[in-house]
């Protein structure tokens, strides 16, 4: 797997629903400009480089997570428990065209929070649920609702920092992120111990 930035040469990659989506760049009831979604790109793309990420699985395409600073997604500061920190960027959404690979999930998660913080971005946020519901499927992300699941992104560092009803905000201090590899010697080690056991 690899993951790649999202910007004006890649765009291509992302499903049309996503291509013409202008719902985190503009606020209830506005009627969006016709290049709305375009120029929401040029702008996120000269501010940090990129709108978020495509995960590729050889030729395939897996999924992408979309990501701004907040100051330039105006949906995000009236939804319930918001607005976002000004210092942060925050993951807006997430689509994998299977919605249960949970790994692929959060592999992307974790190159997105890696390209931030490489960017000196103070702090990733997120609007999730509360809290999980019985029943709910346990993946990253609630397309139908547009909301992150709670226990994903706590389970991947990010704190709840405000609530409202069944709305939370959740909060990744990105300085607080550690470099390593993927996978230590001593996982080799045991990788390769492992293959030489007779079957």
């Amino acid at each position: 797997m690899r993951a790649i930035d999202l910007s004006a040469s890649t765009r291509d990659l992302l499903a049309p629903a996503c291509q013409g989506c202008v719902w985190w760049q503009t606020l209830p009831a506005a009627t969006p400009a016709p290049d709305l979604r375009q120029a929401w790109e040029q702008e996120a793309e000269a501010e940090a480089g990129f709108f978020g990420r495509a995960l590729l699985e050889g030729g395939a395409v897996v999924g992408w997570m979309h990501t701004a600073a907040a100051r330039l997604l105006p949906r995000a500061r009236c939804l319930p428990a918001g607005p976002p920190s000004p210092d942060a960027y925050v993951l807006t959404c997430s689509y994998f065209y299977d919605e249960e690979y949970l790994r692929g999930f959060q592999f992307l998660l974790q190159e997105i929070e890696a390209s931030l913080k490489h960017r000196r971005v103070a702090a990733l946020e997120a609007f999730g649920l509360s809290r999980a519901r019985p029943g709910d499927p346990f993946r990253g992300y609630i397309r139908e609702l547009n909301l992150f699941h709670p226990e994903v992104l706590e389970g991947g560092g990010f704190r709840r920092v405000q609530a409202k009803g069944e709305i939370a905000r959740f909060r990744l201090d990105l300085a607080t992120l550690v470099a390593a590899s993927r996978h230590s010697v001593a996982w080799e080690r045991v990788e390769a111990a492992a293959a030489a056991q007779p079957v």
